[in-house]
């Protein structure tokens, strides 16, 4: 009995392995991998960073909240667009030109910074700059996985860019928190612009791919409509979308506040909350080493526990105040809701849209990160008149009624019989 066990842990573990090595043997995923982890590591540590600048200018947690609103808006405002921009153009192109201006802007702020010339407004609009240009990036690079791999191996990919993505956040933020400490937030400024530019070498190594889709000829308007008329009568889709948009909006704006809870609630300076953020982006690795291991069948039904577990572990982290507590719930929260919920929303996208529009879906799921940006303000206005912890429960509280409602209570809701028939 322990053999016949044995052998077939074998099994399981050397089929998990062929699935990854199958997606690693193609030459221009390895360069997008690459990419993604250098761009992943310099936008984990972004707003960490800034994040602290501002703290560090003005001593508020609203001043903070209303930096990242102004990123926030440009990026979802421009996502619509983004999707069609995604359809119509070389998406290595778009990455491209997307890194390197990100990269521009902050290393204009570290200039800045070093040279003690920087002020409130100098974040206000870099934020806005960084959102709007980064929102034209964000379709693209998830679209780009489907134009690299067959469709039966978009689940292995997905994981994979996040194995790559949540490798970064590990090291970055704790990297940055001991930069700043030592050096100042002006120096890690530069090495956060660094990496994005390193991200374009690597996007540029990428192969030209053939388009199986023709470029589109009408108006972009038009463009934008049909994506939007698609995702309302594909009720997988939109299930899909709109849960995943609550989880970004509600679940995940204390992401872009985690500096002012930290201070406020753990009592820990940057090197604290570089310790946090390395806590989440371990959770969020392990989520995605899961990630192959889960039957193309039941990535539906594992959304939806994903996002259940995730409100739980976030819940409890908003009311801790030991800091290894608190550090434990993050990574926990980080398995469930960067880790896993993502990635499975991004694979049912992908292999639910059809080609042709796959570029504005993908778009339009992108409002979940952008979300994020925008639920920081009121989540800090929240959190200045009731506390840190009735904040980020209420708010995570309103991410699983959305999904409850959604995918569970409302007419129209897809089955989950008919999503494993549907199964890649």
């Amino acid at each position: 009995m322990q053999s016949y066990g044995a052998a077939r842990a074998a099994s399981g573990l050397a089929a998990y392995w062929g699935r990854l090595a199958t997606v690693w043997r193609l030459t221009n995923y390895r360069w997008y991998w690459l990419s993604s982890s250098t761009q992943g590591l310099a936008q984990s540590t972004q707003f960490m960073v800034i994040g602290w600048l501002v703290l560090e200018i003005t001593d508020s947690s609203a001043q903070l909240g209303l930096v990242i609103f102004f990123y926030g808006v440009p990026n979802v405002s421009l996502l619509l667009v983004a999707g069609v921009i995604a359809d119509r153009f070389d998406r290595r192109h778009i990455l491209m030109f997307a890194q390197a201006t990100v990269g521009s802007v902050i290393a204009a702020l570290a200039f800045l910074t070093v040279t003690d010339s920087i002020a409130v407004w100098h974040l206000y609009t870099g934020a806005a700059l960084m959102g709007a240009v980064q929102s034209i990036g964000m379709p693209a690079r998830m679209t780009l996985i489907g134009d690299l791999v067959e469709r039966k191996s978009v689940l292995d990919a997905v994981a994979m860019q996040s194995m790559a993505v949540h490798a970064g956040r590990m090291i970055g933020p704790p990297f940055a928190g001991v930069i700043i400490e030592v050096w100042g937030v002006g120096t890690t400024l530069f090495v956060v612009a660094a990496c994005y530019l390193m991200s374009v070498v690597f996007v540029s190594r990428i192969g030209r791919i053939p388009r199986s889709v023709p470029m589109a000829t009408q108006s972009v308007f038009r463009n934008c409509a049909d994506g939007l008329v698609y995702i309302k009568n594909n009720p997988t889709v939109l299930t899909v979308i709109v849960i995943t948009c609550a989880f970004g909006g509600f679940g995940m704006a204390h992401q872009q506040v985690l500096p002012a809870m930290a201070k406020d609630v753990l009592g820990t300076g940057a090197a604290g909350v570089g310790l946090l953020f390395l806590g989440s982006g371990i959770g969020s690795l392990i989520g995605s080493l899961i990630l192959p291991a889960i039957s193309r069948a039941n990535v539906y039904r594992a959304l939806l526990l994903c996002l259940v577990l995730f409100t739980v572990m976030l819940s409890l982290f908003s009311w801790s105040s030991w800091f290894w507590a608190s550090w434990v719930l993050f990574l926990l929260a980080g398995i469930t809701g960067l880790g896993m919920v993502w990635p499975l929303a991004t694979t049912m996208i992908q292999t639910e849209a059809s080609p042709e529009v796959r570029g504005r879906v993908m778009g339009i799921l992108q409002f979940t990160p952008g979300l994020h940006f925008l639920g920081a303000f009121p989540l800090a206005l929240a959190a200045g008149q009731f506390g840190w912890g009735v904040a980020i429960t209420g708010a995570a509280g309103l991410s699983l009624a959305m999904t409850v409602w959604f995918a569970f209570v409302r007419g129209g809701a897809p089955k989950r019989d008919q999503q494993e028939s549907n199964a890649i």
